[in-house]
C-alpha cells in the first residue's frame, strides 16, 4: 500500500475537476480520474505520469449506481486506499423556465446533480471506515443556498447536495471521517455554454485553478477539525447571488 495520500476525483475530464487533478498530483497526491469521456481522461494521466505522477483513469458515469462503486473499487484495487473523495460530476442542464422542461430533463437534472453524489459516498464509505478515515468534498454551487429563476431543477439538485451533505457530516464523523460542501459561484467553463446562457458573465468568473485551490486547503486541514463549508465567488462577478 502506498504512503502517498489517494484523492478520487469524479467529473475529471475538464474544468475544476481537470485542474484539481493537476493540482493535487504536483502536489504529490496520487489521483484516480472518472468520467464518460475516456479520451479525455487519459490525456490527463499521462500528462501527469509524465511529470512523475499517479494516475488512474476510469470511464464512469457516476449517476449509475455499478459504475460509481466499479470506480471506487477500481481505485482501492490500484492504490490501496481512498483519502479524498471529490464529488464534482454534474451539469446545468438547459436554462429554461420549469415548466418548459421534459420529465427527461428533470431526471437528468436530479441525476447529474444529486444522485450521483448519493452514490460516490455509498460506494466510498466501507473503504474509509475500514480506514478509520476519509474525507469526502460534495460540490454544490451558489445556487444550493440561494436560487435563480431559470434553473429551478438545478437548485433543486444543488440544495439536495447541502442537505444531504450536512446529515452525512452527523453520521460519519464518528468514524473519522469529514464531509465539506464546496460552493462556487460562476465558473469559466463551458458550463454556461451547454445551460444556454448568452449572458456574457465570464469577465467575473471564477478559474477553474483557483477553485482546485480551495479544494486543496480544504483538505489539509489539521485532523482535528474539519471546514464544513466553503463558498467561492470572483470580486469581478456580475450578478450577486448571495
Amino acid at each position: 500500500m502506498s504512503d502517498e495520500r489517494v484523492v478520487a476525483i469524479a467529473g475529471a475530464s475538464s474544468g475544476v475537476g481537470r485542474a484539481a487533478a493537476l493540482r493535487l498530483a504536483r502536489s504529490g497526491y496520487a489521483v484516480s480520474l472518472c468520467a464518460r469521456r475516456e479520451n479525455l481522461l487519459k490525456e490527463i494521466a499521462a500528462e501527469i505520469e509524465k511529470d512523475g505522477g499517479k494516475a488512474l483513469a476510469v470511464k464512469a458515469d457516476m449517476t449509475k449506481w455499478t459504475e460509481s462503486e466499479k470506480f471506487i473499487h477500481r481505485t482501492v484495487d490500484t492504490f490501496g486506499r481512498v483519502d479524498v473523495l471529490f464529488n464534482n460530476a454534474g451539469s446545468g442542464i438547459r436554462f429554461t423556465d420549469f415548466e418548459n422542461m421534459s420529465v427527461d430533463e428533470i431526471d437528468e437534472a436530479i441525476a447529474a446533480n444529486l444522485t450521483y453524489v448519493l452514490y460516490g459516498c455509498k460506494a466510498v464509505l466501507p473503504v474509509m471506515k475500514r480506514q478509520k478515515s476519509g474525507h469526502i468534498v460534495n460540490t454544490t454551487s451558489i445556487l444550493g443556498k440561494r436560487a435563480r429563476s431559470g434553473f429551478a431543477a438545478y437548485s433543486a439538485g444543488k440544495h439536495g447536495v447541502d442537505g444531504f451533505s450536512r446529515a452525512l457530516f452527523n453520521e460519519v464523523k464518528k468514524y473519522n471521517i469529514k464531509v465539506s460542501i464546496l460552493g462556487p459561484a460562476l465558473i469559466n467553463t463551458d458550463w454556461a455554454k451547454k445551460a444556454g446562457i448568452t449572458t456574457p458573465f465570464a469577465s467575473g468568473a471564477l478559474e477553474p485553478e483557483e477553485v482546485a485551490e480551495a479544494l486543496q486547503l480544504l483538505i489539509e486541514t489539521s485532523s482535528g477539525y474539519s471546514i464544513w463549508s466553503m463558498d467561492l465567488m470572483s470580486l469581478g462577478q456580475v450578478i450577486d447571488p448571495l
